[in-house]
């Protein structure tokens, strides 16, 4: 019996802004490729060390991003104070 779901309808349950979803699904998908192959995995079914490595580079992106994006948004804010 194979269980299949969709994150996406899920993830609409939550009342997330659509970048936030998008983020969430990638991060989603990208750990079921880390998961979906052998290579990645101990014996113990985790993730091995270069595994992590990769999926904390990947949540650190995704979060960097989000901060760049605020800095931005703060500088447009104070130069329309400024006008």
């Amino acid at each position: 019996m194979k269980f299949t779901f969709n994150i996406s309808d899920i993830l609409n349950q939550f009342g997330l802004e659509k970048r936030e979803k998008d983020n969430l699904i990638s991060l989603f998908e990208f750990t079921n490729y880390l998961y979906d192959s052998e290579e990645n995995l101990t014996k113990t079914f985790n993730l091995k060390k270069e595994a992590k490595e990769k999926l904390i580079e990947k949540i650190e992106e995704m979060f960097e991003y989000e901060l760049q994006d605020v800095d931005h948004s703060d500088d447009q804010e104070n130069e329309e104070g400024e006008g």
